[in-house]
């Protein structure tokens, strides 16, 4: 995964509304493939850590499987960024 493509993703995702900014309900980290990660949009492999994130009642989408790394830059990009 190349963290400044998935940097760039997850920024673009956030602009278009398509990530929930902030609102995180619940965290399940898991090593389990499958599905494509709601951050950078590449699979996840069994062998990548991931989170299974749970938002608050009515934000949408309701729940959003991320790489770990995807996660963390998910993260920081809604401490640094205000939604427009």
């Amino acid at each position: 995964m190349d963290h400044a493509a998935a940097t760039l993703a997850i920024r673009r995702r956030l602009r278009q509304r398509t990530l929930p900014h902030g609102e995180l309900w619940r965290r399940l980290g898991e090593y389990t493939g499958g599905g494509s990660c709601g951050g950078c949009g590449e699979r996840i492999t069994s062998a990548q850590a991931s989170y299974t994130i749970d938002f608050t009642p009515g934000v949408t989408p309701e729940t959003i499987r991320f790489h770990r790394a995807c996660f963390e830059i998910w993260q920081c990009e809604c401490r640094t960024a205000l939604p427009s």
